[in-house]
């Protein structure tokens, strides 16, 4: 057997090898790299409302304890879509609002249509009727499947089994 490393050093394998740190160094650790573990950004919220006219509660199956159901149609709008609707429809202008007045509205109808608060003052209902008429006519939003709402026997309270649904009550 012929040996071909007569003069072998064993620097001449390490000529290579650089120091850690300096591997270090040559990396880029910028903020958009992601790292294992990193969560996810979370998802926009999306909400989902249905509407339901006074007097139109049940109807379409009744159950033996008097209770009845119907189905009503589900639009899902996404929390940025609805907030620059929002502030495009209450405008400080043409409504004769103050700044802090204009807020206020617009905080409460956020919170009404997301779900938060169960009702709006009388003069916040004409722009729940602007909502009701973007988003059913497509302006706004997006038709999803249908929910069905099941009305107790006596009062008629709304109940679903979906539990991201807002019932936004109108006048007929």
């Amino acid at each position: 057997m012929i040996n071909n490393k007569k003069n072998y050093k064993m620097s001449d394998d390490l000529k290579h090898l650089k120091y850690f740190s300096n591997y270090i160094a040559e990396q880029d650790f910028g903020a958009d790299t992601p790292t294992d573990g990193a969560a996810a950004p979370a998802p926009e919220p999306i909400y989902s409302v249905l509407f339901i006219e006074k007097g139109d509660e049940g109807g379409d199956y009744t159950y033996p304890d008097g209770s009845s159901s119907k189905r009503y149609t589900t639009y899902e709008i996404k929390k940025n879509e609805l907030k620059n609707w929002i502030e495009n429809t209450i405008v400080i202008d043409a409504d004769g609002l103050s700044k802090t007045a204009a807020e206020v509205k617009r905080n409460a109808l956020m919170d009404y249509i997301s779900g938060v608060k169960d009702g709006v003052t009388p003069d916040d209902k004409k722009y729940v009727d602007k909502f009701k008429n973007a988003i059913q006519t497509g302006m706004k939003g997006k038709k999803i499947q249908d929910t069905e709402v099941v009305f107790s026997p006596k009062d008629k309270i709304p109940t679903t089994n979906e539990i991201d649904v807002t019932f936004i009550i109108t006048k007929k």
